[in-house]
């Protein structure tokens, strides 16, 4: 840097320290360690003037470093000083006039405080790691013999450079947020993200009554959720669930009003047409439409024209938008071929789809699990999933998007149930039954078991919550609940009566049963060999 702009931002600094209100420090050391390492030009004709002119700004940087912390610096009298300092080197005072001569805020004084301390410790930490990086390459080339190991030659230079690897003034990414007790506007900031939590407007409600009760309100944005089960117990029906009850029954609370909100759907195992025919199902047998729901063999579609294949899902495509849309959010499906991506991936789609103008509200992968874990830390058996996990809710905690994704559950809990274990979901919180990694619990922030129960032919599906990072106590009954199927999955029941059964078999809680020629009870006839809610493949 310049040794006249590093003497224009130490006065500057100083200057601007000196009006803030209520100031413990300043950088006076900081300026003095600068001042000590300019060095003035050799004598020579033509650089006289550059001597005298280093030398006056010195002189006058010092003297405002004597000055006690309470003093406020005038800038009339500090720029007439100034003006005879610089003699006639006009451009240079015209770069002090800018620095000092406007009115600043508070906030503004802070900001140009931090950002001027950031530029000279920076000019010494270059200073410093070239230094070393030079001493290191001088003693290879002209002192190899001094050098009798060079793994412990490598190792001694990255010690001395790893603590210039961290900027102490910069903003340091990995802080999410920060509070300062001596600021009380970021305290009541605070106060007003918690007092909007709780009021339920950031909270995305689920289709059902009880999961909600299970959740105290919804989901929470910028938390990890994971629905752990065993194989073809309903993971991704139950999640699509979700997905879809969040666009139905919730209004986007934005963070930047400038922005579109958006539920992202990732699939790493099922194709999007399979996807996309459960949710026109649910959504047609919500909207009380069953009958119009229409069913065809591949046979069918062979027969169909262009245009009859047109007609035919032209409503249905117009249908699935204008429904999932209705509250304003943007539905954004994708099928991925898991192999092909990492953590990475899926972090530079979310931040694509952010540089396309989207707030993301919801992120839905189904299965994370499924992503290799390239570029995770490796370790003992599961260390890689186990971070992988962390990666991403740190990712998406950041940046507020709730995280949901299905994981399997372990042979263990499998061997529960060749034991006749009952309520197989009550036993599951905290004892690690997950596939390929013991310890995901310790980074979700929610766990939602679910297992499909049969009672006389009748499915329901038992939820059981586990983990939830919250303040204060969930009532214990309420961490407990069984959901009925009907021919079309689970029906949602916000602002309708309550669905939940008190246990398998049982009779609703809920006074007013769902009509009765929906209920698991229905004629056999009425369901097919293979529920429709079994995302299973054949012979799997």
């Amino acid at each position: 840097m310049n040794d006249k702009l590093m003497l224009v931002k130490c006065i500057t600094l100083l200057f601007r320290e000196s009006q803030l209100s209520g100031a413990q420090e300043n950088s006076a050391q900081l300026v003095r360690n600068v001042l000590a390492d300019i060095k003035e030009p050799q004598h020579s004709i033509g650089l006289e003037h550059d001597r005298e002119i280093i030398r006056a700004l010195r002189k006058t940087a010092l003297s405002m470093c004597e000055v006690p912390l309470d003093h406020e610096h005038e800038s009339v009298e500090i720029l007439q000083q100034l003006k005879i300092d610089c003699g006639e080197d006009e451009q240079l005072y015209s770069s002090f006039v800018d620095g000092i001569g406007a009115e600043l805020s508070e906030n503004r004084l802070r900001r140009t405080a931090l950002n001027l301390r950031r530029a000279l410790n920076e000019y010494f930490r270059e200073e410093k790691i070239q230094q070393i990086i030079n001493q290191a390459a001088n003693k290879l080339r002209f002192n190899r013999t001094e050098v009798t190991s060079m793994k412990q030659f490598v190792s001694e230079v990255c010690a001395e450079l790893e603590p210039y690897q961290v900027d102490s003034e910069a903003k340091d990414p990995a802080i999410v947020s920060e509070v300062d007790f001596s600021r009380v506007e970021e305290i009541k900031r605070i106060f007003r993200e918690v007092k909007k939590a709780e009021s339920g407007k950031s909270l995305m409600r689920t289709g059902w009554q009880a999961v909600n009760r299970m959740l105290r309100g919804g989901l929470r944005r910028g938390q990890e959720v994971v629905i752990p089960a065993l194989q073809h117990k309903f993971k991704t029906g139950f999640s699509l669930g979700i997905f879809i009850g969040v666009a139905l029954f919730n209004t986007p609370e934005m963070i930047d009003p400038a922005r579109r909100p958006l539920l992202l759907r990732i699939s790493f195992e099922d194709d999007l047409e399979l996807n996309f025919q459960y949710m026109y199902e649910v959504l047609m047998a919500h909207d009380g439409r069953t009958a119009e729901i229409i069913t065809r063999s591949r046979a069918d579609f062979e027969k169909m024209s262009e245009d009859e294949l047109e007609a035919y899902i032209a409503p249905i495509a117009t249908y699935v938008q204008d429904r999932l849309r209705v509250n304003g959010y943007e539905i954004r499906l994708m099928r991925v071929n898991p192999s092909d991506w990492t953590y990475k991936d899926l972090c530079n789609k979310i931040l694509e789809l952010e540089a396309e103008g989207y707030e993301i509200h919801l992120c839905m992968v189904d299965y994370l699990s499924m992503l290799p874990t390239t570029g995770c830390t490796m370790g003992p058996a599961g260390t890689d999933l186990l971070d992988l996990y962390r990666r991403v809710r740190n990712f998406c905690s950041v940046k507020k998007i709730a995280f949901v994704t299905p994981h399997q559950l372990s042979s263990d809990a499998r061997q529960l149930i060749r034991d006749g274990t009952t309520d197989f979901v009550k036993h599951l919180p905290g004892m690690g039954y997950y596939k390929g990694s013991r310890q995901i619990d310790q980074e979700v922030d929610l766990e939602i078991f679910i297992h499909i129960e049969i009672v006389n032919s009748d499915s329901y599906l038992t939820v059981q919550r586990g983990k939830h990072r919250l303040i204060g106590q969930t009532s214990p009954r309420d961490l407990y609940c069984v959901l009925p199927f009907n021919r079309h999955g689970i029906p949602f029941d916000i602002d309708l009566p309550e669905i939940t059964c008190r246990s398998p078999g049982g009779g609703p809680v809920s006074t007013n049963a769902f009509p009765m020629s929906d209920t698991p009870g229905g004629p056999a006839g009425a369901r097919s060999p293979k529920p429709f809610w079994d995302f299973s493949v054949e012979g799997a």
